[in-house]
């Protein structure tokens, strides 16, 4: 009786500090991952806008964490106003600041402004001084 006593008192102790290590260590919010994709996909927000953090799995392994996304984008912006404006750039400048936007086009093809599209992603992040930065 003693034996199955001092048993559960040790479970319950283990249990304690790994919910007390779970709560020290957590992993990175809906709000950091929004900011990080939307820096991924169109840090100017002018074609995409990351609305939402629909689901959120995170795991840490050797202080990097995988964390499993998935979001819901609007486009701001339609393919062919996108085209428009890569074909009227008038400068180096003008068509530098757009390039990145030629990559939106190749990746989600043929979008219309107002179209809210899901999109799943795995990231491994890691947490610095001034918070999660992507790696890969």
């Amino acid at each position: 009786m003693q034996f199955m006593r001092l048993g559960l008192r040790s479970l319950g102790v283990v249990l304690l500090l790994s919910l007390a290590g779970c709560l020290f260590n957590q992993g990175p919010d809906k709000e950091a991952i929004r900011q990080i994709l939307q820096d991924k996909l169109d840090p100017s927000g002018k074609v995409i806008v990351v609305q939402a953090i629909n689901t959120l799995n995170a795991a840490e392994q050797n202080q990097r964490w995988t964390v499993d996304v998935t979001a819901t984008l609007l486009f701001k912006q339609g393919a062919d106003e996108v085209a428009n404006t890569l074909q009227n750039a008038n400068s180096v400048a003008n068509f530098l600041g757009t390039a990145g936007q030629i990559g939106l086009m190749l990746q989600f093809g043929n979008f219309k402004a107002g179209q809210t599209q899901a999109y799943s992603t795995r990231l491994t992040l890691l947490k610095g001084s001034s918070g999660w930065m992507p790696i890969n």
